[in-house]
């Protein structure tokens, strides 16, 4: 039988519970949401977990807890932490240039070349974006991407500012093959997907067949469309990852637990890169990084402004909490799905946000 305390805790736990849900229904009405499935996890450990609404819309499927997302930029996280982990093993440094760690690429402009890896992973290296230039998420090979950038300018110096990055992530893919010494798909599959019980994660965008994958969705104008979230292996560092929440959760828990990179290692990957002017950034070395004020800090990634995953701890405390929140779109983003994760979250770290 449960003693008193426990079954004090648990109905209290319940209750907060239910207020999540409520809240989480309330946005998901509010902002339209298509379907969704959210988690929180109090010092490593899973709470609670809720789906709602549909992983196909036009055929009214519901969400399930098995359904796959397309967690877009999201992917970022797996990639730099999977760098950071081959860093180590293989003494080198966040510091060493491009040209060091890729020694061997001779189509390299010098000016990328003088980029660290730093920069790459901070982006705030004001190397020629991709996106800018129409390149988007699917290019053929690396050299495409390459070719078409190398006379294009800088949008900044190196250090000056951030702004997101997608070429950067494209150096880090190549240079993840280069220190593992196989292809991306390949050490992320023996690595991490076999490693850690992930069956079902996958890389390929909206074209691969991907059983149980949601549909992803977006507004066009007035119009409800179809999200095309498209992206090839050359970008797979960035985005491209297929995952359930089961999954990224047991992935999660491994980073929390020192299991990849040293809990220590993880405090330096956090902590925000200064720009030449002295300030923060917006980014620690692939992880997005705010200090929200009241001692309270975050980190985690957003993915294609749909989802968002974010860890979230105090100065002066050992308590911390994790919230998931995967959707498959919506039809009005007044709120971000960063707004609707910190709303979760302040209700079991109050001081995030002013929950109404």
């Amino acid at each position: 039988m449960l003693s008193c305390q426990q079954k004090t805790e648990t109905s209290n736990e319940d209750v907060v519970f239910e207020k999540t849900d409520a809240y989480v229904k309330k946005m998901r009405d509010s902002l339209e949401i298509i379907g969704l499935h959210y988690a929180v996890l109090i010092d490593g450990e899973v709470m609670h977990k809720k789906t709602m609404g549909f992983a196909n819309f036009e055929h009214q499927v519901p969400m399930t807890e098995d359904n796959l997302f397309a967690v877009a930029s999201m992917s970022k996280l797996f990639s730099s932490t999977a760098l950071h982990k081959l860093l180590k093993d293989t003494n080198r440094s966040v510091n060493e240039t491009v040209g060091e760690l890729l020694p061997e690429r001779k189509d390299l402009p010098e000016s990328w070349k003088m980029l660290t890896l730093k920069d790459l992973l901070s982006h705030s290296s004001g190397i020629p974006d991709q996106i800018d230039y129409g390149i988007y998420l699917a290019p053929e090979s690396a050299e495409l991407v390459i070719d078409a950038l190398r006379d294009k300018p800088f949008s900044s110096a190196p250090g000056e500012t951030t702004k997101y990055n997608a070429t950067g992530f494209m150096l880090v893919y190549l240079i993840i093959e280069e220190l593992a010494g196989q292809d991306f798909e390949t050490h992320m599959q023996k690595e991490y997907f076999d490693r850690y019980g992930l069956n079902k994660a996958n890389y390929g965008g909206f074209k691969k067949v991907v059983p149980n994958r949601v549909k992803s969705y977006r507004m066009v104008g007035d119009n409800l469309e179809m999200f095309p979230l498209n992206y090839g292996p050359p970008m797979y560092a960035a985005a491209g990852l297929n995952i359930n929440m089961d999954e990224l959760i047991v992935w999660t828990q491994a980073v929390l637990e020192g299991k990849i990179v040293s809990k220590e290692g993880l405090s330096n990957i956090w902590n925000p890169v200064l720009l030449n002017n002295g300030k923060p950034g917006y980014f620690g070395l692939g992880w997005e990084t705010y200090d929200l004020g009241n001692g309270i800090w975050m980190t985690g990634h957003g993915g294609a402004g749909i989802s968002a995953i974010r860890h979230y701890w105090k100065e002066d405390s050992q308590e911390t909490v994790t919230i998931v929140l995967l959707t498959n779109g919506a039809r009005n983003w007044v709120n971000s799905p960063d707004d609707v994760n910190m709303g979760i979250a302040d209700y079991f770290m109050p001081g995030i946000v002013e929950v109404n």
